[in-house]
């Protein structure tokens, strides 16, 4: 049994009761998350800034957050995506979290720092939906198994949030752009009489900084992200890509 097939879709715990009242803004709640175990990382500069810079690696979680919280139903209505910019990145080095498992220590302070890391560790959730950044326009689809079965049976636009439930929604981001991508995410919804789209501007790379050596002396290959961090990889390629 493949493991993805083993995700629960629960739906979120109820919303705290509010008094009834007609739809407005105030009556739903839509909020963007995410979480990466792969970090490429810029060092502090003049064009980065005063704090280091973390991009997350292809295949990602971003979590899109919902909230019903009036009596009214919320409809996410669709997902769109568009490439603002790509840009040539020279990352300082990789941060990357800690799995779980046997793992090596050469220093007391790293031993702490790894205990810390594996207490806070949150596992990747498998995707709702891929989006695929390299396509024109950029495609955002459910996300298939290698038979081109959907791996999240129940997910599909519109997606209804009855009144006050909640629902989490994740989404992986694609790209074999080894440079920086910026991308901008688009959700339409509805909740009662009121429409609209919100937007937020994300990051995202195939930079992994490292190369897997072969014996034979034979030229050092790109490593992807899914050879070191459980990223989500894409099994069934848009049609055209290759």
């Amino acid at each position: 049994m493949k493991w993805w097939r083993g995700r629960e879709r629960k739906q979120a715990p109820q919303v705290p009761e509010q008094p009834a009242h007609p739809a407005h803004p105030e009556n739903f709640d839509i909020r963007l998350g995410g979480l990466s175990h792969a970090f490429a990382v810029l060092d502090p500069s003049t064009t980065v800034g005063p704090e280091p810079l973390q991009i997350p690696l292809t295949g990602h979680n971003v979590y899109v957050d919902l909230a019903a919280t009036g009596d009214e139903e919320l409809v996410l209505r669709d997902l769109r995506a568009q490439v603002l910019g790509r840009h040539p990145l020279k990352p300082s080095g990789l941060s990357l979290v800690p799995q779980p498992g046997p793992g090596i220590s050469f220093s007391e302070e790293l031993s702490e720092s790894r205990r810390r890391a594996l207490a806070n560790y949150t596992p990747m959730q498998v995707p709702d939906a891929e989006v695929f950044l390299d396509e024109t326009p950029p495609l955002v689809r459910p996300a298939l198994d290698g038979q081109g079965i959907p791996v999240v049976p129940d997910y599909r636009l519109p997606l209804r949030i009855p009144g006050r439930t909640a629902w989490r929604l994740v989404l992986a981001p694609h790209t074999a752009d080894r440079g920086l991508v910026d991308w901008r995410l688009f959700a339409d919804f509805t909740c009662g009489d009121f429409r609209a789209s919100i937007d937020w501007d994300l990051k995202v790379t195939a930079e992994t900084t490292m190369r897997t050596f072969h014996p034979g002396g034979t030229e050092p290959d790109f490593t992807p992200v899914h050879v070191i961090a459980p990223h989500w990889r894409v099994a069934w390629p848009p049609t055209g890509s290759g």
